[in-house]
Protein backbone atom coordinates (compact mmCIF):
# COMPACT_ATOMS: atom_id res chain seq x y z
CA UNK A 1 0.00 0.00 0.00
CA UNK A 2 2.80 2.40 0.91
CA UNK A 3 4.54 1.81 -2.45
CA UNK A 4 1.25 2.27 -4.23
CA UNK A 5 0.65 5.64 -2.53
CA UNK A 6 4.22 6.72 -3.31
CA UNK A 7 3.75 5.80 -6.98
CA UNK A 8 0.49 7.78 -7.10
CA UNK A 9 2.25 10.82 -5.57
CA UNK A 10 5.05 10.58 -8.15
CA UNK A 11 2.54 10.28 -10.99
CA UNK A 12 0.62 13.25 -9.62
CA UNK A 13 3.79 15.34 -9.36
CA UNK A 14 4.83 14.46 -12.92
CA UNK A 15 1.35 15.33 -14.17
CA UNK A 16 1.42 18.70 -12.41
CA UNK A 17 4.88 19.51 -13.76
CA UNK A 18 3.75 18.60 -17.27
CA UNK A 19 0.66 20.81 -16.99
CA UNK A 20 2.76 23.68 -15.61
CA UNK A 21 5.22 23.34 -18.51
CA UNK A 22 2.34 23.41 -20.97
CA UNK A 23 0.97 26.57 -19.35
CA UNK A 24 4.41 28.23 -19.34
CA UNK A 25 4.99 27.48 -23.03
CA UNK A 26 1.45 28.57 -23.88
CA UNK A 27 2.04 31.91 -22.16
CA UNK A 28 5.46 32.28 -23.80
CA UNK A 29 3.94 31.69 -27.23
CA UNK A 30 1.35 34.36 -26.50
CA UNK A 31 4.01 36.87 -25.45
CA UNK A 32 6.53 36.20 -28.23
CA UNK A 33 5.69 37.91 -31.52
CA UNK A 34 5.37 35.78 -34.63
CA UNK A 35 8.32 35.85 -37.04
CA UNK A 36 7.93 36.07 -40.81
CA UNK A 37 11.34 34.68 -41.67
CA UNK A 38 13.75 32.15 -40.19
CA UNK A 39 17.26 33.46 -40.81
CA UNK A 40 18.75 30.18 -39.62
CA UNK A 41 16.70 28.10 -42.10
CA UNK A 42 16.45 30.81 -44.79
CA UNK A 43 12.72 30.30 -45.31
CA UNK A 44 9.42 31.98 -44.63
CA UNK A 45 7.60 30.76 -41.54
CA UNK A 46 3.93 29.90 -41.44
CA UNK A 47 1.56 32.60 -40.22
CA UNK A 48 -1.70 32.24 -38.29
CA UNK A 49 -4.23 30.67 -40.71
CA UNK A 50 -7.55 32.39 -41.31
CA UNK A 51 -10.44 30.66 -39.56
CA UNK A 52 -13.57 29.94 -41.59
CA UNK A 53 -16.37 27.42 -41.36
CA UNK A 54 -15.31 25.63 -44.55
CA UNK A 55 -11.64 25.36 -43.48
CA UNK A 56 -12.73 24.07 -40.06
CA UNK A 57 -15.06 21.42 -41.50
CA UNK A 58 -12.52 20.27 -44.10
CA UNK A 59 -9.73 20.01 -41.53
CA UNK A 60 -7.58 22.44 -43.52
CA UNK A 61 -7.50 24.93 -40.65
CA UNK A 62 -6.16 22.42 -38.12
CA UNK A 63 -3.49 21.21 -40.55
CA UNK A 64 -2.29 24.77 -41.17
CA UNK A 65 -2.57 25.63 -37.46
CA UNK A 66 -0.31 22.72 -36.51
CA UNK A 67 2.25 23.97 -39.05
CA UNK A 68 1.90 27.46 -37.61
CA UNK A 69 2.51 26.23 -34.06
CA UNK A 70 5.56 24.22 -35.16
CA UNK A 71 7.05 27.25 -36.94
CA UNK A 72 6.27 29.84 -34.28
CA UNK A 73 6.98 27.78 -31.13
CA UNK A 74 8.92 29.81 -28.54
CA UNK A 75 12.60 28.88 -28.49
CA UNK A 76 12.16 26.82 -31.66
CA UNK A 77 15.80 27.06 -32.79
CA UNK A 78 17.02 25.94 -29.36
CA UNK A 79 14.75 22.91 -29.22
CA UNK A 80 15.59 22.10 -32.84
CA UNK A 81 19.31 22.05 -32.03
CA UNK A 82 18.64 19.80 -29.02
CA UNK A 83 16.66 17.39 -31.20
CA UNK A 84 19.40 17.26 -33.85
CA UNK A 85 22.08 16.71 -31.20
CA UNK A 86 20.17 13.85 -29.56
CA UNK A 87 19.54 12.26 -32.97
CA UNK A 88 23.26 12.41 -33.69
CA UNK A 89 24.09 10.78 -30.35
CA UNK A 90 21.58 8.07 -31.23
CA UNK A 91 23.47 7.29 -34.43
CA UNK A 92 21.15 9.03 -36.88
CA UNK A 93 22.74 9.60 -40.28
CA UNK A 94 19.84 11.50 -41.83
CA UNK A 95 17.94 14.63 -40.85
CA UNK A 96 15.05 16.16 -42.82
CA UNK A 97 15.95 13.83 -45.73
CA UNK A 98 19.52 15.20 -45.73
CA UNK A 99 22.28 12.59 -45.55
CA UNK A 100 24.84 13.35 -42.82
CA UNK A 101 28.02 12.19 -44.48
CA UNK A 102 31.70 11.90 -43.65
CA UNK A 103 34.20 14.79 -43.49
CA UNK A 104 31.38 17.24 -42.61
CA UNK A 105 29.55 16.63 -45.91
CA UNK A 106 25.78 16.96 -46.09
CA UNK A 107 24.10 15.56 -49.20
CA UNK A 108 20.68 15.52 -50.79
CA UNK A 109 19.08 12.16 -51.47
CA UNK A 110 19.07 11.22 -55.16
CA UNK A 111 15.60 11.86 -56.61
CA UNK A 112 14.03 9.28 -58.90
CA UNK A 113 12.02 10.84 -61.74
CA UNK A 114 8.36 10.40 -62.46
CA UNK A 115 8.70 8.59 -65.76
CA UNK A 116 5.62 10.15 -67.36
CA UNK A 117 6.76 13.71 -66.61
CA UNK A 118 10.33 12.91 -67.66
CA UNK A 119 9.26 11.48 -71.02
CA UNK A 120 7.01 14.50 -71.66
CA UNK A 121 9.93 16.86 -70.95
CA UNK A 122 12.30 14.92 -73.19
CA UNK A 123 9.75 14.84 -76.01
CA UNK A 124 9.31 18.61 -75.67
CA UNK A 125 13.10 19.07 -75.92
CA UNK A 126 13.25 16.87 -79.04
CA UNK A 127 10.43 18.78 -80.71
CA UNK A 128 12.09 22.07 -79.84
CA UNK A 129 15.35 20.83 -81.36
CA UNK A 130 13.60 19.65 -84.53
CA UNK A 131 11.90 23.02 -84.94
CA UNK A 132 15.21 24.88 -84.53
CA UNK A 133 17.61 22.87 -86.67
CA UNK A 134 19.78 25.89 -87.41
CA UNK A 135 20.46 26.29 -83.67
CA UNK A 136 23.09 24.18 -81.89
CA UNK A 137 21.63 22.46 -78.80
CA UNK A 138 23.48 21.06 -75.80
CA UNK A 139 22.42 19.20 -72.67
CA UNK A 140 24.54 19.44 -69.51
CA UNK A 141 23.15 17.54 -66.52
CA UNK A 142 25.24 17.88 -63.37
CA UNK A 143 25.28 14.88 -61.01
CA UNK A 144 24.45 15.59 -57.40
CA UNK A 145 27.12 15.10 -54.74
CA UNK A 146 25.73 11.79 -53.47
CA UNK A 147 26.27 10.28 -56.92
CA UNK A 148 29.89 11.44 -57.36
CA UNK A 149 31.19 11.42 -53.78
CA UNK A 150 29.94 8.04 -52.64
CA UNK A 151 32.94 7.60 -50.36
CA UNK A 152 31.57 10.51 -48.28
CA UNK A 153 28.13 8.94 -47.80
CA UNK A 154 27.17 7.82 -44.28
CA UNK A 155 28.05 4.24 -43.38
CA UNK A 156 25.64 1.72 -44.94
CA UNK A 157 23.76 4.46 -46.84
CA UNK A 158 22.43 3.60 -50.29
CA UNK A 159 21.20 6.05 -52.91
CA UNK A 160 19.52 5.66 -56.30
CA UNK A 161 21.71 5.23 -59.37
CA UNK A 162 21.69 8.68 -60.93
CA UNK A 163 24.17 7.59 -63.62
CA UNK A 164 21.55 5.20 -64.96
CA UNK A 165 18.99 8.02 -65.05
CA UNK A 166 21.42 10.23 -66.98
CA UNK A 167 22.05 7.43 -69.46
CA UNK A 168 18.30 7.24 -70.10
CA UNK A 169 18.12 10.97 -70.80
CA UNK A 170 21.07 10.80 -73.19
CA UNK A 171 19.56 7.81 -74.99
CA UNK A 172 16.11 9.38 -75.35
CA UNK A 173 17.45 12.71 -76.66
CA UNK A 174 19.44 10.95 -79.37
CA UNK A 175 21.39 13.04 -81.86
CA UNK A 176 19.07 16.06 -81.77
CA UNK A 177 20.83 17.42 -78.67
CA UNK A 178 24.57 17.13 -78.06
CA UNK A 179 25.38 15.56 -74.71
CA UNK A 180 27.97 17.30 -72.51
CA UNK A 181 29.34 14.91 -69.90
CA UNK A 182 29.70 16.67 -66.54
CA UNK A 183 29.96 13.37 -64.68
CA UNK A 184 33.20 12.45 -66.46
CA UNK A 185 34.82 15.75 -65.49
CA UNK A 186 33.66 15.65 -61.88
CA UNK A 187 34.64 12.02 -61.27
CA UNK A 188 38.22 12.87 -62.22
CA UNK A 189 38.32 15.37 -59.35
CA UNK A 190 36.09 13.62 -56.80
CA UNK A 191 38.73 14.05 -54.10
CA UNK A 192 38.71 17.84 -54.44
CA UNK A 193 36.24 20.48 -53.21
CA UNK A 194 33.87 20.25 -56.18
CA UNK A 195 30.71 20.41 -54.03
CA UNK A 196 30.01 22.48 -50.95
CA UNK A 197 29.85 20.54 -47.70
CA UNK A 198 26.81 22.38 -46.33
CA UNK A 199 24.96 23.25 -49.54
CA UNK A 200 23.42 21.34 -52.46
CA UNK A 201 25.28 23.27 -55.18
CA UNK A 202 28.57 22.50 -56.85
CA UNK A 203 31.45 24.84 -56.13
CA UNK A 204 33.00 27.19 -58.67
CA UNK A 205 35.88 24.71 -58.88
CA UNK A 206 33.49 21.94 -59.90
CA UNK A 207 31.93 24.26 -62.49
CA UNK A 208 35.39 25.19 -63.79
CA UNK A 209 36.49 21.57 -64.23
CA UNK A 210 33.27 20.84 -66.09
CA UNK A 211 33.62 23.88 -68.34
CA UNK A 212 37.21 22.91 -69.16
CA UNK A 213 35.93 19.45 -70.13
CA UNK A 214 33.05 20.58 -72.38
CA UNK A 215 34.41 23.83 -73.89
CA UNK A 216 35.74 22.17 -77.04
CA UNK A 217 32.39 20.44 -77.67
CA UNK A 218 30.75 23.86 -77.40
CA UNK A 219 33.07 25.07 -80.20
CA UNK A 220 35.17 27.25 -77.90
CA UNK A 221 38.52 26.96 -79.60
CA UNK A 222 40.90 28.54 -77.09
CA UNK A 223 42.59 26.69 -74.22
CA UNK A 224 40.37 27.58 -71.27
CA UNK A 225 42.20 25.51 -68.64
CA UNK A 226 44.57 28.39 -67.81
CA UNK A 227 42.34 31.25 -68.95
CA UNK A 228 40.82 32.09 -65.56
CA UNK A 229 42.03 33.12 -62.14
CA UNK A 230 40.09 32.59 -58.92
CA UNK A 231 39.58 34.78 -55.83
CA UNK A 232 37.80 34.03 -52.53
CA UNK A 233 34.80 36.30 -51.99
CA UNK A 234 33.56 34.68 -48.77
CA UNK A 235 35.06 32.53 -46.02
CA UNK A 236 31.88 32.26 -43.91
CA UNK A 237 29.47 30.32 -46.13
CA UNK A 238 27.11 27.90 -44.40
CA UNK A 239 24.62 26.57 -46.90
CA UNK A 240 21.05 25.47 -47.30
CA UNK A 241 21.55 21.81 -46.39
CA UNK A 242 22.89 22.89 -43.00
CA UNK A 243 19.95 25.27 -42.61
CA UNK A 244 17.38 22.62 -43.51
CA UNK A 245 18.86 19.79 -41.45
CA UNK A 246 20.16 21.76 -38.47
CA UNK A 247 23.48 19.89 -38.81
CA UNK A 248 26.98 21.26 -39.46
CA UNK A 249 25.81 24.75 -38.51
CA UNK A 250 29.32 25.61 -37.31
CA UNK A 251 31.03 24.66 -40.61
CA UNK A 252 32.28 27.64 -42.63
CA UNK A 253 33.26 27.38 -46.29
CA UNK A 254 34.90 29.50 -48.97
CA UNK A 255 33.14 30.81 -52.06
CA UNK A 256 35.37 31.59 -55.03
CA UNK A 257 34.78 33.72 -58.10
CA UNK A 258 36.59 33.10 -61.40
CA UNK A 259 37.48 35.91 -63.79
CA UNK A 260 39.22 35.81 -67.20
CA UNK A 261 42.97 36.14 -66.88
CA UNK A 262 43.75 38.17 -70.00
CA UNK A 263 40.45 39.34 -71.54
CA UNK A 264 38.01 42.12 -70.77
CA UNK A 265 34.97 40.87 -68.93
CA UNK A 266 32.68 43.91 -68.95
CA UNK A 267 29.01 42.98 -68.86
CA UNK A 268 25.58 44.55 -68.64
CA UNK A 269 23.16 42.31 -66.76
CA UNK A 270 19.47 43.03 -67.30
CA UNK A 271 16.94 41.42 -64.95
CA UNK A 272 14.11 41.70 -67.46
CA UNK A 273 10.96 41.31 -65.37
CA UNK A 274 12.38 43.35 -62.51
CA UNK A 275 13.49 46.09 -64.95
CA UNK A 276 16.82 46.30 -63.17
CA UNK A 277 20.30 46.53 -64.69
CA UNK A 278 23.78 46.10 -63.25
CA UNK A 279 27.33 45.82 -64.53
CA UNK A 280 28.35 42.76 -62.50
CA UNK A 281 27.63 39.04 -62.50
CA UNK A 282 27.83 39.14 -58.71
CA UNK A 283 25.44 40.50 -56.09
CA UNK A 284 27.72 41.23 -53.14
CA UNK A 285 24.77 42.13 -50.91
CA UNK A 286 23.92 38.41 -50.74
CA UNK A 287 27.14 37.76 -48.84
CA UNK A 288 25.45 39.44 -45.85
CA UNK A 289 22.51 37.01 -45.98
CA UNK A 290 21.99 33.34 -45.10
CA UNK A 291 21.96 32.35 -48.79
CA UNK A 292 25.44 33.43 -49.83
CA UNK A 293 25.37 31.25 -52.97
CA UNK A 294 22.98 33.88 -54.37
CA UNK A 295 26.06 36.09 -54.83
CA UNK A 296 26.08 34.49 -58.30
CA UNK A 297 23.55 36.62 -60.23
CA UNK A 298 21.35 37.17 -57.19
CA UNK A 299 18.17 35.26 -56.44
CA UNK A 300 16.53 33.04 -59.06
CA UNK A 301 14.39 34.99 -61.52
CA UNK A 302 12.58 34.33 -64.79
CA UNK A 303 14.75 35.99 -67.47
CA UNK A 304 18.22 37.52 -67.27
CA UNK A 305 19.86 39.07 -70.35
CA UNK A 306 23.65 39.40 -70.19
CA UNK A 307 25.41 41.48 -72.85
CA UNK A 308 29.19 41.06 -73.05
CA UNK A 309 32.11 42.53 -74.98
CA UNK A 310 33.09 39.17 -76.50
CA UNK A 311 34.31 39.27 -80.10
CA UNK A 312 32.06 36.33 -80.94
CA UNK A 313 28.66 36.91 -82.56
CA UNK A 314 27.11 33.85 -80.90
CA UNK A 315 24.08 34.33 -78.67
CA UNK A 316 23.36 31.65 -76.09
CA UNK A 317 20.03 30.72 -74.53
CA UNK A 318 20.68 29.04 -71.18
CA UNK A 319 17.65 27.09 -69.89
CA UNK A 320 18.62 26.33 -66.35
CA UNK A 321 18.38 25.98 -62.61
CA UNK A 322 20.60 27.67 -60.00
CA UNK A 323 23.60 25.44 -60.79
CA UNK A 324 24.03 27.49 -63.96
CA UNK A 325 24.52 30.74 -62.03
CA UNK A 326 28.09 29.86 -61.05
CA UNK A 327 28.78 28.46 -64.55
CA UNK A 328 27.91 31.66 -66.40
CA UNK A 329 31.20 33.50 -65.61
CA UNK A 330 33.04 30.91 -67.72
CA UNK A 331 30.78 31.57 -70.72
CA UNK A 332 30.82 35.36 -70.92
CA UNK A 333 34.19 35.68 -72.75
CA UNK A 334 32.89 33.48 -75.59
CA UNK A 335 29.32 34.64 -76.30
CA UNK A 336 28.17 38.12 -77.33
CA UNK A 337 24.96 37.66 -75.37
CA UNK A 338 23.66 35.12 -72.87
CA UNK A 339 19.96 34.87 -72.03
CA UNK A 340 19.09 32.88 -68.90
CA UNK A 341 15.61 31.40 -68.55
CA UNK A 342 14.48 29.53 -65.45
CA UNK A 343 11.30 27.59 -66.35
CA UNK A 344 10.20 27.57 -62.71
CA UNK A 345 9.59 31.33 -62.89
CA UNK A 346 9.07 32.04 -66.60
CA UNK A 347 5.49 32.33 -67.87
CA UNK A 348 6.22 33.01 -71.54
CA UNK A 349 7.28 30.68 -74.35
CA UNK A 350 10.65 29.82 -75.80
CA UNK A 351 9.52 31.14 -79.19
CA UNK A 352 9.33 34.59 -77.63
CA UNK A 353 12.93 34.33 -76.47
CA UNK A 354 14.26 32.84 -79.71
CA UNK A 355 12.70 35.60 -81.82
CA UNK A 356 13.59 38.48 -79.52
CA UNK A 357 17.25 37.64 -78.95
CA UNK A 358 18.29 35.94 -82.24
CA UNK A 359 19.61 32.88 -80.43
CA UNK A 360 22.36 30.81 -82.12
CA UNK A 361 23.01 28.23 -79.36
CA UNK A 362 20.91 26.62 -76.62
CA UNK A 363 22.28 24.99 -73.47
CA UNK A 364 20.12 23.08 -70.99
CA UNK A 365 22.01 23.12 -67.67
CA UNK A 366 20.45 21.53 -64.60
CA UNK A 367 21.44 19.56 -61.54
CA UNK A 368 20.11 16.03 -61.79
CA UNK A 369 17.68 16.37 -58.89
CA UNK A 370 16.12 19.57 -60.24
CA UNK A 371 15.77 18.22 -63.77
CA UNK A 372 14.10 15.03 -62.61
CA UNK A 373 11.54 17.01 -60.57
CA UNK A 374 10.87 19.70 -63.20
CA UNK A 375 7.22 19.95 -64.23
CA UNK A 376 7.57 23.35 -65.92
CA UNK A 377 9.93 22.61 -68.80
CA UNK A 378 7.38 21.04 -71.11
CA UNK A 379 5.03 24.02 -70.83
CA UNK A 380 7.76 26.55 -71.57
CA UNK A 381 9.06 24.64 -74.58
CA UNK A 382 5.70 23.72 -76.07
CA UNK A 383 3.73 26.83 -75.10
CA UNK A 384 1.06 24.79 -73.33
Amino acid sequence: MRNHRRLRRIEGTVGKVFVMCMIVFFLLNLMVSDKEMSEEENRMLAGMPRLSWSSLVSGDFMTKYETYLADQFAGRNFWRSIKVGLSGLGGSRQEQNILIGKDDYLMEEIVSPDQETLMENLEAIRQFANQSRDVQMYMLLVPNAANIMRDRLPAFATVSDQSRMFAQVKRELGEEVEWLDAAEALKKHAGEKIYYKTDHHWTSLGAFYTFSQVAEQMKIKTDVSSGFVSYPISTTFNGMLAAKSGCRMDVREDIYMYVPRDTDNDVVVNYVDEQRKTTSLYDSSKLKTRDQYAVFLGENTSVVDIKTVAESTRRLLLIKDSYANSFVPFLTPYFREIVLVDPRYYSGTIEDIMDTYRISDVLFLYSGNTFFQDNNLKGVLSGE
